[in-house]
């Protein structure tokens, strides 16, 4: 049996308490707002960094709302740094283990890149820097896979987590569309006439890393429906975690568990999605996460 160590970054949505449980090592990703840093799950939580970032938007007045509209996210995210994964890098091998760093797609973050640096300046052939070409709880399901099962050798880790990458996941449905046009993802007039009509998009994430609108419905449970139907088109593989998620409100998700409890072979969690990517959908906003038995093609 093989020893190793996963590496990934705090945007999985692991917390640190659970890393500890799990055997992981996770780094914070530095999330900014209004002029100051917090340490992702170290200086904030996950809750009380929404709390922070929608309840300052309630309380703003009209005109400032209208302004922020307009200017765009007031929230910024930096990628973990070569040094953190350096150090985290040398500590699995001190203590035995093979490091595989597992972060946030390439496309989405500089973190990739950051693991990459960090390992070219080890003299270390042992290290293994593999991009999950996805982003929260899609490279979470991944690691519990990676930490629940017993490998004979790191090619046989190194063979799961292709085929997993070539397998992974996610649907996600914002509550509302302000959070996607100050992302740069639709355009003004876009957001603005779907929100008046009640349309909730189906967002895809494909392999390369695109976030992509593949349906626009009205309502909730329409979209909640769209993801059904997508399920099925996609079965989930039983032989692998899958997870539920949200930024804030837990009841849309429930009621999203509750269109999928037919597809799903056991319960699973509901946990709250990293707001390095959450706060950019929303208030609202909730997904589901898996592996499935077909490989899952690139959205057009």
């Amino acid at each position: 049996m093989v020893k190793f160590r996963v590496i990934t970054d705090s945007s999985c949505g692991i917390s640190q308490e659970d890393a500890k449980k799990l055997g992981v090592t996770v780094l914070p990703l530095t999330l900014s707002y209004k002029g100051k840093d917090y340490l992702d799950g170290i200086d904030i939580t996950t809750d009380e960094f929404y709390k922070m970032v929608f309840e300052d938007e309630k309380k703003e007045s009209l005109l400032q709302q209208v302004k922020n509209h307009f200017k765009g996210s007031s929230i910024k995210t930096s990628m973990v740094s070569p040094l953190m994964f350096v150090e985290a890098m040398k500590s699995a091998i001190a203590d035995g283990y093979i490091p595989v760093v597992l972060p946030i797609s390439s496309v989405l973050s500089g973190t990739y890149n950051s693991a990459n640096i960090a390992r070219e300046s080890l003299d270390e052939e042992e290290i293994y820097v593999e991009d999950s070409h996805t982003a929260l709880g899609s490279v979470k399901v991944m690691i519990l896979r990676l930490v629940s099962h017993t490998y004979d050798t790191i090619q046989d880790v190194l063979d799961d987590i292709h085929y997993m990458v070539k397998h992974i996941n996610f649907y996600a449905v914002p509550d509302t569309l302000e959070y996607l046009f100050r992302g740069g993802r639709l355009s003004r007039v876009s957001a603005t006439v779907g929100n008046i009509l009640q349309l909730k998009p189906v967002i895809q994430l494909d392999r390369t890393g695109k976030l992509t609108p593949i349906s626009k419905q009205r309502g909730l449970r329409h979209a909640f429906i769209k993801i059904k139907e997508c399920v099925n088109g996609l079965p989930i593989n039983k032989d692998y975690p899958f997870e539920f998620g949200y930024s804030t409100e837990i009841k849309n998700v429930e009621l999203l568990k509750e269109y999928l409890k037919e597809e799903l072979p056991v319960d699973c969690e509901i946990n709250q999605i990293s707001p390095v990517v959450g706060a950019h959908v929303g208030p609202g906003a909730s997904a589901f996460f898996y592996i499935s038995e077909k490989e899952v093609p690139d959205c057009k």
